[in-house]
């Protein structure tokens, strides 16, 4: 998977993108890097906390459309 498709994959799923790149849905959100994406999670006072990462070589989409590869 290439970063565009990831972002067309977030896009198409309900994720909005912020002016820095981020996408977001609620208290979640994909950080992005120019090899990489993380998942976190707003923690109240303590900012954002990774949950999974994963290398865009590493990602895919299942048959149900849902994102695979993101590892702890």
């Amino acid at each position: 998977m290439t970063r565009q498709e990831f972002e067309a994959w977030a896009t198409a799923h309900g994720w909005m993108k912020d002016p820095w790149g981020h996408y977001h849905k609620g208290d979640r959100r994909f950080k992005l890097s120019t090899i990489a994406v993380r998942l976190e999670a707003k923690a109240g006072n303590a900012g954002w906390v990774r949950l999974h990462s994963g290398y865009y070589s590493k990602l895919h989409i299942t048959e149900t459309g849902k994102l695979a590869g993101l590892v702890y």
